[in-house]
This record gives C-alpha cells, structure tokens and sequence, in this order.
C-alpha cells in the first residue's frame, strides 16, 4: 500500500526558531521528525511512499533522495504553485487507484497502521480518520463529526470556527 506524505507546508508558527529548515527535517534527539516518521511506516511494512513537497522542497528530496538510504522507495510531487491542505492528491490520482495512507510530515507517532487499514477495510469506507483530540482549537485543523463519527466539517486552521 502506498503512503502519501504532505511535507510542503511552511512551518510558519515554528519558522522563529528554524528559518532555513523545513518543518519535516527539524531534527528531535538528532533525526529529523520525517525520517522517523518514515522508518516507523517502513517498519510496518509500507515501502512506497510519494512525498508531496513545495516551501524548502529542495532540502527535503536532497536528505531523503530515493529512499533506498533507509530501504523504501520515494516518489515526489513538488508543488511549483501552492495547491492548498491535500491539493496534490487531484494532481497524483492517477497512482492512487487504490486504497492509500494520507500522512502530515510533521507527526510523531505510535500508531499500528496495519491495524488501521484492516479497520477501514472491514468497515468498507471510503475513507478512514485517525485523528486525535486537543485543546487548541484554533490553531490546527479541526474535524467535527455527528454522532455516528462521520465527518461533517473539516476546517482548516484559518477557517472561522463554530460557536
């Protein structure tokens, strides 16, 4: 199954302190964020990873190069022109005709994907959600979900929020 892993954001509420590393490279206990995002997928069995890459791009694919440094494959997509949270799925549709993985370059985790995507799969959705809670609601992303879980608002950290 491949992985798509939207690393073209620009970091902005953390760019004070790293100005010339993006985001996803920003190291934590000397390896960056990504690189352990990646092993952690690889070590799950997900080789086939597509980067979707634009603000520092260029530093992103030259630490990472193919892959087969740390035994996966990577592709890239480098959005020239900014196309918005996830835009550069329209753009790769053509190499997701099935069942993917949708990932953030900027998360630490210990999530058992294979446990999620046997859960998607017996549930039979089109698309499946792991999310967690916090308590800054207005500086993230926000899902609002009705009572049976499915989504019905996905707002954008610069979207108003609901009352």
């Amino acid at each position: 199954m491949k992985t798509v892993i939207m690393a073209g954001g620009r970091g902005t509420r953390i760019s004070e302190l790293y100005p010339d590393i993006p985001k996803p490279l920003i190291p934590v206990d000397g390896t960056p964020v990504l690189e352990r995002e990646i092993c952690a997928l690889r070590n799950q069995g997900f080789t086939e990873q597509i980067l979707t890459v634009s603000h520092m791009g260029d530093k992103i694919m030259s630490y990472f190069g193919d892959g087969s440094r740390l035994g996966i494959s990577i592709q890239y997509y480098n959005e020239e022109q900014p196309l918005g949270n996830a835009g550069a799925l329209f753009k790769l549709r053509e190499q997701l005709t099935e069942d993917f993985l949708l990932l953030n370059a900027d998360a630490i985790f210990d999530v058992d994907f294979n446990r999620m995507v046997s859960f998607h799969k017996a549930h039979g959705g089109l698309v499946t959600l792991f999310t967690h809670p916090n308590s800054h609601l207005y500086d993230s992303g926000l899902l609002i979900a009705n009572e049976n879980n499915a989504v019905e608002q996905w707002l954008a950290k610069e979207d108003t929020r609901p009352t």
